[in-house]
Formats: C-alpha cells, structure tokens, sequence
C-alpha cells in the first residue's frame, strides 16, 4: 500500500471536508446525526484551525485527499476522531491514517475514541491502537457511543 502523507487542514479543505462530514454513512456513526449545514460547518472547521488543543490532518494518497483524522487534547487525554472518504473506503486506509497519526504525533500520550456501537470499521481501528471498549456516553443514542480507552 502506497505510504499516506498527512498534512494540516486548511480553508481549502471547506468544501471536501463538509462533504465527508455530511455523508449519510459518516452522519450514521456520528455523535450528532443530523446533517450539518454549510453555516455550521464554516463556523466549526475556523474554529478547529485557531484551536490550539486541537489537532486537524488530511490524510493524503498520491496527494489525493483520503480522510481526515482530529485530536482534541483535554485533562491529558487525547479524544481522537476520523473520518474517511466515501471513495476511499474498503481499502484499509482508515487504520493506516490513524495508526501513523498516533505514532508520529501522539506516542506516549493517553489516548481514547469514542466509536458508536456497530461500526465495525472504526471498531477495529480502535482495537489496532490497543484501545478497549469500556462505557457506553449517557444520551448517545441507540445504538450508543461506546469509550474506547
């Protein structure tokens, strides 16, 4: 498998990212599963590139843009979060985007994810990081956010 780059998110990134954040699929395992609109997502994407507790690549494939993996640093925990291209899904390349984040960027660093029950993707990515399902999040929903630590 081609080696993936990640870079940081940039303005550029808007539109591709409010895409992938809006996918039906991505929407489906997120905390909040209502779509977002354009608004909220312009608002939220400026705000996650001026924090700095947070964390914010693209995972790029022959400078293809693949996924996006967030860090959010609290307490001394690290809350990760990813998210792959509807495109590019099936391949792999959710576990490889994450797992060479958490060694370039986090190693050493307490890390957890919070996965919602059933998807089995992002399950197995967290399993790959040696993290555990623990507890389900109170008012997650049905099927619930399960913590992985």
């Amino acid at each position: 498998m081609t080696e993936l780059t990640l870079r940081p998110a940039t303005v550029d990134d808007i539109q591709r990212l409010f895409e992938w954040r809006n996918d039906p699929d991505t929407r489906k395992s997120s905390r909040n599963r209502e779509p977002i609109s354009l608004g909220e997502h312009k608002t939220w994407l400026l705000r996650s590139l001026s924090d700095t507790s947070r964390i914010l690549l693209i995972a790029e494939q022959e400078e293809v843009p693949v996924g996006v993996v967030r860090a959010d640093e609290k307490s001394g925990v690290v809350e990760l979060s990813w998210t792959i291209a509807p495109e590019a899904r099936g391949r792999g390349l959710g576990k490889s985007m994450v797992v060479q984040f958490v060694r370039e960027r986090l190693s050493g660093k307490k890390i957890r994810a919070s996965v919602r029950k059933g998807n089995i993707p992002s399950e197995k990515i967290a399993e790959a990081l040696g993290l555990r399902p623990t507890v389900p999040e109170e008012n997650s929903g049905d099927p619930p956010m399960i913590v992985w630590n």
